[in-house]
């Protein structure tokens, strides 16, 4: 019998050599959440013009002081300047400030020819048409040309992941379209003449054979898309060699990964192993060293990966968390290594365990750090992931008591 994987050499041959499958100019819409392929640079500065910061009054020269003395004092210090037009943001005006004069101004507006600083509006004593202003140094609430962003900067790293931020930089620069590594596309199937499409009934000539509905699907295809992938869905496949063969073969032509459930385990109804190799697929390994998610085989076909997981469903689900999504999110470019933190046991676990083991938990900050909370065992395993954040990393033979350190991992996409 060949003894099973440590998890970390497990993610080791699938992300060994590991590429993103390609690249597409696609909508700045349809952006989010997918990876620059190329850097981006700044097609042209911004902001593109000069604008105000503020509500208030744009200022050109200073007054020329007149008067006597006195007068001139107060002036340096205090000018009164003549308000000859006001501009809006997304306005023009042909207006040009001379010596004296002034403009009322919104924020993000262009401020006229000829303008040196702006004032907020509550630092002016207001006259109408005439305002007091103390002296600014020149340029203060005016934010020139290109003070964010110069023409020709690089603005946005290739390999960066694009967020809302992300996004509305490249809105504010006028860019329109942007080039990604593509969605990676996993075609995904159940394997189990016990399986029953939802919301289908059992066909015809299976009479009124038991079966249980086909769940494992969208737990997995759900984990996937969240990972980024795009996920094609054959249908159910029955435990037949030659039937499942056809199917790999034919996903394996559209699809960057094939990831499969069910008939991982090794029995002499378990199809997949051999199914892989006849699909043309060499084996990497036929079991990793954790509990649950034990039974999982893996093969590659040229640039492909092929990934079968248990049939189990919180067996299926811990395998896809820990070895499919970190594949997923490499093919689009993403980091692919999990977030892993320490964080405090809040509650006992229910057993010891003689294996690697991985427990449903409720992760949260308090004030004196992370906690982590493992999930009540249910029978079956069906509801065992319920309002699970994360998993706790428990080490062969080890019994955390509450109050200890834990290694956690953050189920994410």
């Amino acid at each position: 019998m060949v003894k099973p994987l440590n998890l970390e050499e497990a993610q080791r041959l699938l992300l060994s050599g590991l590429k993103p499958p390609g690249k597409v100019k696609i909508k700045l819409a349809a952006a989010a959440g997918l990876v620059l392929a190329e850097p981006v640079l700044a097609p042209r500065p911004f902001p593109p013009f000069p604008r105000s910061l503020v509500d208030g009054y744009a200022l050109g020269p200073p007054p020329v002081e007149r008067g006597g003395e006195a007068a001139r004092e107060r002036d340096a210090k205090w000018p009164t300047y003549r308000v000859v037009a006001t501009v809006a943001a997304g306005s023009s005006t042909a207006v040009s400030l001379g010596p004296g004069t002034a403009a009322a101004i919104f924020t993000g507006a262009r401020p006229p020819e000829g303008a040196v600083a702006i004032i907020p509006r509550e630092l002016a004593e207001d006259g109408g048409e005439l305002i007091r202003a103390p002296l600014l140094a020149a340029g203060k609430y005016l934010e020139p040309a290109g003070a964010e962003v110069r023409a020709g900067e690089e603005v946005l790293a290739a390999g960066t992941c694009l967020g809302p931020a992300e996004l509305g930089l490249l809105a504010a620069l006028g860019l329109g379209e942007v080039t990604v590594y593509r969605r990676p596309v996993i075609a995904l199937v159940s394997n189990g003449s016990e399986l029953l499409a939802l919301n289908g009934a059992p066909a015809r000539e299976q009479g009124e054979a038991p079966r249980i509905y086909n769940s494992n699907f969208f737990a997995l295809a759900a984990a996937g898309t969240a990972a980024g992938g795009q996920v094609l869905s054959p249908r159910p496949v029955a435990d037949d060699l030659e039937e499942q063969v056809r199917l790999y073969r034919g996903a394996l032509e559209e699809a960057d990964l094939l990831l499969t459930t069910g008939g991982a385990g090794g029995s002499a109804r378990d199809l997949t192993a051999a199914a892989f190799t006849a699909a043309g697929g060499e084996i990497l390994f036929t079991g990793v060293a954790m509990r649950p998610g034990r039974h999982v085989i893996a093969a590659r076909r040229g640039g492909k990966l092929l990934l079968g997981l248990p049939g189990n469903p919180p067996a299926a689900l811990v395998a896809c968390y820990l070895l499919a999504v970190p594949a997923i999110r490499a093919l689009g470019g993403r980091e692919a290594a999990p977030v892993v933190f320490p964080a405090v046991l809040a509650a006992a676990l229910d057993k010891a365990r003689p294996e690697r083991a991985f427990i449903w938990a409720r992760v949260k900050a308090t004030e004196a750090g992370w906690e982590a909370t493992p999930l009540p065992r249910r029978p079956g395993g069906i509801r065992a992931a319920i309002g699970a954040n994360a998993l706790i990393d428990v080490p062969p033979g080890s019994t955390p008591s509450p109050g200890e350190a834990v290694t956690v991992i953050l189920l994410t996409g």
